[in-house]
């Protein structure tokens, strides 16, 4: 018999039987259960997934119908130097990933930024948003229902403190379209990533608007906010952490290190951005998901805000034999409490780099930031000096049987 999952009657009744606790969904025994059961019923054996030393316990809250943990390596990258409002000095910086390549990579520009004086980091916005929308009876109306907000917006501000000890209604933007009226709200939510609590807090402003204006229909989420996409608006406009970084380098420490000159990496920069222009890309940059994956899944982030987050523009200026760099990020979507955080491996690795917990999120931001920064430059050189192919044959094709 071909392994595999079985399919028709048995998957239906694997469905049904899938081993659940009532009491404690989230016991080693039930997860094990689970996780034999999949086991048979595909024919291969599941023993790597049970067997890491983190409680399942405590997953509670972060997953449903948990059947193991996913052990991605991790590695780490530094010294990086920072010169940030927030975060300043050297930082080792944890980043989990299965490409090869990858950490040798963001290793060489941090080398680079560190001989460089450090790279400077700022962040210049903060806050995230929620965006219902409303229809009301004609257009006529939904300029009033504006202006009835406009003058309202200080009872909002009050219904949103009695949702949350840590979230704040910070002012809202309106968009009209006919008779519907979108209506994108701003909280700020201290140092964690926040989606939850501002959808408990829409919620209950969309219930207090609909008792006290005429609404035909409303909906708490417009798809304008723009949650888990890229989007144009908050590229803008800015959306969770906007941040901003820059590096002034020396001719000897691109010569040394990035084996390139100033002006090759300025030229071949603004020709990318020209193809990226025709491509239709929002943001210009070489690979900022990349790292910022591998430092979301290292931190315990939402992965699904690797999609937003990555949104970034790099920008180059040869000054003679030496080179400006500056990144900026308009929609960094970070949390250090909160969501996965607290997970065991997640905190620690947090915990490296000083931004686990309160008061750390903007630090966190910047030390992402900086990170990115890196990856960039790297990546960057090993285009224009041409050891871009041979650095991952070397690092990312060297297993054993291949």
């Amino acid at each position: 018999m071909e392994k595999g999952i079985k399919t028709g009657e048995n998957i239906q009744s694997a469905k049904m039987k899938l081993p659940k606790d009532r009491d404690n969904n989230y016991s080693r025994s039930v997860m094990e259960q689970r996780a034999s059961y999949l086991s048979e019923l595909s024919n291969h054996p599941i023993s790597h997934l049970t067997s890491g030393s983190v409680d399942p316990e405590l997953t509670r809250g972060n997953i449903e119908s948990i059947i193991g943990f996913a052990q991605v390596p991790v590695g780490v990258i530094g010294p990086l130097r920072i010169n940030g409002e927030h975060a300043s000095g050297d930082f080792y910086v944890p980043l989990s990933t299965t490409e090869g390549a990858l950490i040798s990579s963001y290793n060489r520009g941090a080398r680079a930024i560190s001989l460089s004086g450090g790279v400077n980091v700022v962040v210049t916005n903060d806050g995230i948003q929620r965006a219902p929308y409303f229809v009301l009876e004609n257009v006529f109306k939904a300029k009033e229902f504006v202006g009835w907000i406009d003058k309202n917006f200080s009872i909002l501000q009050g219904i949103c403190a009695g949702t949350t000890n840590h979230g704040k209604l910070e002012s809202f933007q309106s968009f009209l379209h006919g008779r519907t009226v979108y209506l994108r709200l701003h909280f700020s939510t201290g140092d964690a990533m926040g989606m939850n609590m501002v959808t408990k807090a829409s919620c209950e402003i969309c219930h207090y608007i609909v008792a006290n204006f005429p609404v035909e229909l409303y909906a708490i989420e417009s798809n304008m906010a723009v949650d888990k996409k890229p989007a144009h608006i908050n590229s803008i406009m800015g959306r969770g952490k906007t941040v901003t970084a820059e590096i002034f380098m020396k001719k000897a420490i691109i010569s040394r290190f990035l084996r390139t000159t100033a002006k090759d990496i300025d030229d071949a920069y603004r020709r990318q951005v020209a193809g990226g222009q025709m491509a239709g890309i929002v943001g210009s940059n070489g690979h900022i998901a990349n790292g910022l994956a591998a430092v979301f899944l290292a931190c315990g982030q939402d992965l699904g805000n690797i999609a937003e987050s990555c949104m970034g523009y790099i920008y180059t200026e040869a000054m003679g034999d030496d080179l400006y760099i500056s990144l900026k990020l308009p929609s960094l979507i970070i949390g250090t409490v909160g969501g996965g955080v607290s997970l065991p491996t997640q905190r620690e690795c947090l915990e490296i780099i000083g931004c686990y917990g309160t008061g750390k999120a903007k630090k966190f931001a910047e030390v992402v930031t900086a990170t990115l920064m890196a990856g960039e430059i790297s990546l960057a050189a090993s285009v224009v000096a041409g050891d871009f192919v041979s650095a991952h044959e070397k690092y990312g094709r060297n297993k054993p049987g291949e």
